[in-house]
């Protein structure tokens, strides 16, 4: 598989404090009087609509949670997953089913966008999104499957 964005990290260790919550898209902060294109743990970032079928999302996270994803990727697609993240701190994402995780830098003050994209290999059954992140590093996130991704180089 290959991904993009801000690296990858290998981590094993279990979370104690992770909590499984229901697939479902979380709405939009109604008070939201920035910019509405602007990057917001508020809301989860949207993806480009070429195509991608947009899995599960969340918005205004912290802590550890774990997010089932549901549905099969198949050979040639990739998973998707844009996160945005504010506070100071580190976010470490993990689909383990699929053998993917990234860690992301965030910063106090400032909203920092993501994108990963893992192409499939093979065929797999998606698993859950596990994050963890400190109690002061807030995030948004959203997951899909892109049927025709880029072909890498």
């Amino acid at each position: 598989m290959a991904g993009c964005g801000f690296g990858h990290h290998d981590s094993t260790s279990e979370a104690s404090t992770a909590r499984v919550v229901k697939a479902s898209p979380a709405a939009a902060s109604p008070d939201a009087t920035r910019d509405p294109h602007a990057a917001s743990v508020d809301k989860p970032p949207k993806l480009a609509s070429d195509g991608i079928t947009t899995l599960v999302s969340g918005s205004r996270l912290k802590g550890s949670v774990i997010y089932p994803i549901p549905g099969r990727a198949r050979a040639g697609e990739a998973l998707v997953i844009a996160v945005n993240c504010q506070g100071p701190g580190r976010l470490d994402a993990e689909v383990r089913a699929v053998g993917m995780s990234f860690s992301l830098s965030c910063e106090k003050g400032t909203v920092l966008p993501a994108l990963n994209e893992f192409q499939m290999d093979s065929s797999h059954s998606l698993g859950s999104l596990r994050f963890t992140a400190k109690p002061d590093v807030m995030w948004s996130f959203t997951v899909g499957l892109d049927p025709h991704p880029p072909k890498p180089h």
